[in-house]
């Protein structure tokens, strides 16, 4: 397969062989494209209504300028991505919040340090906590996955040259939720195995240097993750299941072998970014806390200061959860696009689809910001926080 040439895509009505050597069957036939050339033209030949946005045929990049394409797409995408990254910024304060200010609650219980926290923890302040901790981890496995989905549809969106609203995004983050946590379970189980056993076998042999078994881990993890790099693209854009995903993420994945190792790879540093980012605002909280003398023992208003900022970190963090996730998946979504053509995930939520959240149909649940599982896991989120601060010794 040449370089610059997408997959061929099958044309509608070719038979029982349609789509036998193509992973994502497009609607039209495209011409194979110059490398960096953008071409306008749209997918299938015809009028359009003036209201209709044209699809313009999306660029394939090499693998050199791929990083730049990226970060073009994203900066095309600012807008929608800062509001999407407030959506769950909204859900991570709305279930990491609490938790965190039980945690600033136990710290201002408990002025013996880790002896006052282990005296607290076999209360029913203790109880309450380990509830709250429980809701914090599910609060972040739900932002983590719908920061993925989500930052799959909008960026596939805008470069098939079709975008999507956020409210779509998250219609089509919904639909799919679990076979997304499948796929982040078919790729995450078989690179990390690799990736602990390289760490730990370099480890050894090197006295314990971290810092060249992280390398090796890392590049082992990129390499086992190479042929798996455009699977979750595959469910969310491409519209199919998590096992169907994998076997047509090796199909693409043969189309550019070095580009799905650049891919992988830059999704594995999303991970780093976020720890990073965390490390660096914690750091910078304290360093803020401590030049204005405030603690947790410094009084009421000094107490309010810190819950405050407490409040305010918790919704930064889940701004960068999402960020991080979608800078690390711009790649995924450049390649995997201009190979395929394949957005036909997104039809089911763009205007007056089945899935369009600005339509209400009969006998289907309206679209709501905050579904009635997510309502129910902040009240009991808000209960549990109230019940650790009247357990707690006044």
């Amino acid at each position: 397969m040449n370089e610059a040439t997408p997959l061929e895509p099958s044309v509608a009505g070719n038979g029982p062989e349609m789509g036998a050597s193509d992973p994502y069957p497009a609607a039209a036939p495209i011409e194979p494209l110059v490398p960096g050339s953008i071409p306008v033209e749209p997918l299938a030949p015809g009028p359009v209504a003036p209201d209709v946005p044209v699809p313009l045929t999306p660029a394939v990049q090499s693998t050199r300028k791929l990083l730049g394409a990226s970060f073009d797409l994203l900066t095309q995408s600012t807008a929608t991505m800062r509001r999407a990254s407030f959506y769950i910024g909204a859900i991570v304060l709305g279930t990491v919040g609490p938790f965190a200010l039980a945690t600033l609650a136990f710290d201002v219980a408990s002025p013996n340090g880790l002896e006052g926290y282990d005296s607290l923890a076999d209360t029913a302040a203790g109880v309450w906590y380990g509830l709250l901790a429980f809701v914090a981890f599910a609060g972040l496995i739900v932002a983590a996955v719908e920061s993925r989905n989500m930052a799959a549809a909008i960026l596939g969106g805008r470069y098939a040259g079709r975008p999507i609203s956020v409210a779509g995004a998250l219609a089509r983050s919904r639909m799919a939720f679990w076979r997304a946590i499948g796929a982040t379970i078919i790729v995450g189980i078989p690179v990390s195995i690799v990736s602990n056993i390289a760490d730990g076998v370099v480890s050894t042999l090197l006295n314990g240097s971290t810092a060249a078994s992280l390398v090796v881990a890392f590049v082992v993890g990129v390499l086992v993750g190479a042929p798996l790099a455009y699977v979750l693209t595959g469910v969310v854009l491409g519209d199919v299941g998590a096992i169907e995903s994998v076997r047509r993420s090796f199909r693409v994945y043969q189309a550019r072998k070095a580009a799905a190792a650049f891919v992988a790879g830059f999704d594995l540093l999303a991970f780093v970014i976020v720890l990073f980012g965390v490390s660096v605002g914690l750091e910078l909280m304290f360093d803020v806390a401590n030049a204005l003398g405030l603690d947790t023992h410094s009084g009421p208003f000094a107490l309010a200061i810190i819950a405050g900022g407490v409040i305010a970190i918790m919704f930064a963090f889940g701004t960068l959860i999402f960020t991080a996730l979608a800078i690390s998946l711009a790649p995924q979504v450049v390649m995997f696009v201009g190979l395929t053509r394949a957005t036909m995930g997104l039809d089911h939520v763009r205007p007056g689809a089945d899935h369009d959240p600005a339509i209400h149909r009969t006998g289907h649940r309206p679209f709501r910001w905050l579904t009635i599982p997510m309502l129910l896991g902040l009240l009991f989120a808000f209960g549990c926080f109230v019940g650790v601060i009247e357990s707690l010794p006044s």
